[in-house]
């Protein structure tokens, strides 16, 4: 099975004289520290593990290995550490001259939204509308901004919740589920409304049943949040973000048929826009012997993945070449 050489970036404040190693189980961790410069607002760590293939090894890194080391440390040090992209793959191929790299570089740049004559239409609306709910306005707010996937769900269940609203819950039998009854009265409590939540997100995503809102998502994905019951691995991420835009869209829905506005296609919109750069190359390497090149073209690729005007020329006359990423990359 191959080995793989794979660095990420962790968004840190925190400085050291020195590269830090840490071992977790069989694995060894280092970051480097020793290449933080001082308008650096991340370090890197790196990791050296064995899988089938580039993918498989930068999903078990990213979720197997890194975070429970960013865990211990951050608690070690009272400061957040949040694991970005990884953005530098090497491969194992001691002995031979031509090599080959992942990199991956992230671009940010403001996002520019155009007020509309609508938009402002709808304020007036809005803050003029008696007797609609106003918090979940302000949990839907909140969603937008937070970029932790869990954050965002939070935010995003409270808004939705609160247009629910809240209703007298039976009390059961906690052995056989029987309505409790005292006095020949009903037993009852104050909570969350699901019978209208569940109305609100089937309006607006009709393909999903009572029955599998009432498992999948007003059980387990508010149960798995709320109650810490699942560790935030990529896979269990992608699919709660996914939820939280269908909750956004039942939300937003809701929201204008509250304060009869008119109707209009659901946006959920950052302030800045992030995009990943994925190069795959090739290019020969001054030492074949050593398993993971050291000499792979840092300069020329973050060049290439800035658009600077000679990066693609630097690249041809080093003899690197780049390679179809989505096709070539994905089994190596």
């Amino acid at each position: 099975m191959p080995r793989y050489l794979l660095r990420f970036r962790v968004v840190s404040c925190l400085t050291y004289n020195q590269d830090l190693k840490v071992s977790y189980g069989e694995h060894q961790t280092t970051f480097l520290f020793s290449k933080k410069r001082p308008e650096d607002n991340h370090v890197c760590i790196q990791v050296d593990l064995q899988a089938t293939n580039n993918r498989l090894a930068q999903q078990i890194a990213s979720s197997k290995i890194v975070p429970p080391i960013l865990d211990a440390l951050s608690f070690s040090t009272g400061t957040p550490l949040l694991l970005r992209e990884c953005d530098l793959i090497l491969k194992d191929e001691a002995g031979a001259q031509v090599r080959h790299a992942i990199y991956v570089e992230s671009r940010q740049k403001p996002r520019r939204v155009p007020l509309t004559p609508d938009a402002v239409q709808d304020v007036s609306r809005i803050l003029s509308f008696n007797g609609a709910p106003r918090l979940p306005l302000c949990w839907y707010r909140y969603a937008l901004d937070r970029r932790l996937v869990p954050e965002q769900f939070v935010f995003q269940w409270l808004a939705f919740e609160g247009l629910a609203g809240d209703a007298d819950i039976p009390s059961r039998c906690p052995k056989c589920r029987e309505v409790l009854n005292h006095c020949e009265t009903e037993v009852t409590h104050r909570g969350s409304n699901k019978i209208a939540a569940r109305e609100i997100f089937r309006a607006a995503n009709p393909d999903t049943t009572a029955s599998e809102f009432n498992a999948r998502i007003w059980g387990d994905a508010r149960n798995s949040v709320f109650h810490g019951q699942k560790y935030p691995e990529p896979e269990y991420l992608a699919a709660l973000s996914s939820l939280t835009n269908l909750l956004s869209k039942a939300t937003s829905e809701q929201i204008i048929k509250r304060f009869r506005l008119t109707q209009r296609e659901t946006r959920r919109l950052r302030c800045d826009e992030e995009n990943l750069i994925c190069l795959f190359i090739q290019w020969g390497t001054r030492d074949p012997r050593l398993r993971y090149a050291s000499d792979w073209p840092e300069r020329v690729l973050q060049q290439i993945a800035r658009e600077e005007r000679d990066g693609i020329a630097a690249a041809s006359r080093m003899g690197i070449d780049l390679l179809d990423y989505n096709a070539d990359s994905p089994e190596w």
